[in-house]
């Protein structure tokens, strides 16, 4: 009975990952399914080890072997079906069912492998098993960039965009998931640490100050900002404090578009000289012969200067290398930093004040500094991400930090799990994955079904217009991520990978 339950929940586990790589390959076809098997398949081995608890490291591979199998049977199935049928009907060439086949195998083989042996390390003692998985962590991480190359799949650039907002989850966390204060606003930091570096490695007020010296003054300045928000709120709560945040959130972008045209008067001369009837002789102070255009208005800043490190030179839009490792550097300094907060003393008083403010009060903990604390340091690791952002582009416009940016990242936070930061890394990779990468192939590829396979049969043009603008699932991403997260507070309201507090509050019983 006890094997049936394993192999019940193998499948189960096996099924779920399998239709997430199956979907890939569908996709985008090729060599993508040899990569998702690489992926997908530890990840599989490794849920598998962990469920299965044993000390036995054949039966820890055969159970990975099983998950990773049916992972590969779909992603062989899906290989098939995009290299003989979708291909097809988009409009495509067909390839040779020898090559689709090849395909299939090849991502069948990697899926079965890399989950046995991923489910195998689990076996070992704790620390050591623990160490296993971090390394071969990091040996994925550090080739991924060259799988990529070597595979064609050209994810590279969206994998970026990704850990960026990777790192404003992390730090909504601080906000949300430790403190409980609800921020609405969250996209008001990611722009000021943003427009921060373009001020000061750009041409816009002729400052060209070197990035590895912008980007802790841009997270300084993002962080003074959540004082500085933190501050008027201190009474506020639940819903009033969403509205209070969602208020400046807006205001921000507004400010950064109108900052086009300034000049600084001295005060208390001008207030005499306009009584006197000569505001002509007002002191001035800056913008005196001309008005200073300080942010660029919607046009934004362009260009930004871009990082330069020793034997790498100046990094460029056309090796995504030097930006991915320096990223990736950033997504593991905030995890270890934030991890040490969590553990902190400013950490436990974080929990203490998301459960019951009046209890933590009546403990001695000083509200008004707990509280602006978090406001800083979730802050803060906006600005991170903000001062990479803007060398990243090497431009800069208020349009791109509107309110549908905070609704994205606090989508990641609460579909990852409110409080764990592991859930909220695999939150943003899903609906990162999904707005960057999955829904834009999958427009591409419901294009060439509809322009070659539907639209020819429909006779009737009001059909047609229909079908043309019906079928375009980029223009659903905001309803797509309002789904999530209505279907995640009905099914799973303490998100993927809940902290254990969390889940303990949602499920008293």
């Amino acid at each position: 009975m006890l094997m049936q339950s394993k192999l019940i929940k193998v499948i189960k586990s096996g099924g779920i990952l399998g239709i997430v790589a199956a979907l890939t390959v569908v996709l985008f076809g090729g060599w993508s399914g040899s990569v998702m098997g690489w992926l997908i398949g530890n990840a599989a081995g490794f849920t598998q080890g962990e469920a299965n608890g044993g000390r036995n490291w054949r039966n820890n591979a055969v159970i990975g072997a099983k998950s990773g199998l049916i992972i590969g049977i779909w992603t062989l199935i899906a290989s098939l079906a995009e290299g003989l049928i979708v291909r097809s009907l988009s409009g495509r060439t067909p390839i040779s069912f020898v090559e689709a086949l090849t395909y299939g195998i090849s991502s069948l083989v990697i899926a079965t492998l890399s989950a046995a042996l991923m489910a195998a390390l689990q076996a070992l003692p704790r620390k050591q098993s623990q160490l296993a998985t971090l390394i071969t962590l990091a040996a994925i991480l550090i080739l991924f960039p060259f799988v990529d190359g070597i595979a064609q799949t050209r994810w590279i650039a969206t994998l970026i965009e990704i850990q960026i907002f990777i790192i404003l989850a992390l730090g909504l966390n601080i906000t949300v998931g430790y403190a409980g204060l609800l921020d609405l606003g969250y996209a008001a930091f990611f722009a000021i640490g943003a427009y921060t570096t373009a001020l000061l490695c750009s041409s816009q007020l002729n400052i060209h100050w070197n990035f590895w010296l912008v980007i802790p003054i841009a997270a300084a300045v993002a962080g003074i900002a959540g004082v500085v928000l933190g501050t008027p709120t201190l009474r506020l709560r639940g819903d009033y404090l969403a509205i209070v945040t969602l208020g400046f959130g807006e205001i921000v972008p507004v400010v950064f578009r109108n900052l086009t045209s300034i000049r600084i008067e001295e005060p208390i001369s001008k207030i005499i000289n306009s009584l006197m009837g000569h505001p002509e002789k007002t002191l001035c102070l800056l913008g005196c012969d001309r008005a200073i255009n300080l942010t660029g208005g919607e046009p934004g800043i362009n260009p930004i200067d871009r990082p330069f490190l020793p034997f790498i030179g100046t990094f460029s839009s056309s090796n995504y290398l030097p930006w991915y490792y320096l990223i990736l550097g950033l997504v593991v300094f905030s995890y270890f930093f934030i991890n040490r907060l969590r553990d902190s003393r400013l950490g436990r008083a974080w929990n203490a004040i998301r459960e019951d403010e009046l209890a933590a009060s009546a403990m001695g903990i000083n509200l008004v500094k707990t509280k602006l604390l978090a406001f800083a340091m979730g802050a803060t690791f906006a600005g991170f991400a903000g001062a990479f952002y803007a060398v990243y582009i090497s431009a800069i416009f208020p349009s791109v930090f509107d309110f549908s940016v905070s609704v994205i990242i606090l989508c990641m936070v609460i579909l990852g799990g409110l409080g764990n930061m592991t859930g909220v890394i695999l939150g943003g990779i899903i609906i990162m994955g999904a707005d960057r990468l999955f829904l834009p192939q999958l427009a591409k590829v419901l294009e060439g079904i509809r322009n070659t396979s539907l639209l020819p049969a429909i006779s009737n043009p009001q059909w047609q217009d229909f079908v043309r603008t019906s079928l375009d699932p980029t223009q659903m991403r905001l309803f797509l991520f309002g789904l999530t997260l209505v279907i995640m507070m009905l099914v799973r309201p303490e998100g993927l990978i809940p902290d254990r507090l969390h889940k303990a509050e949602l499920h008293e019983e």
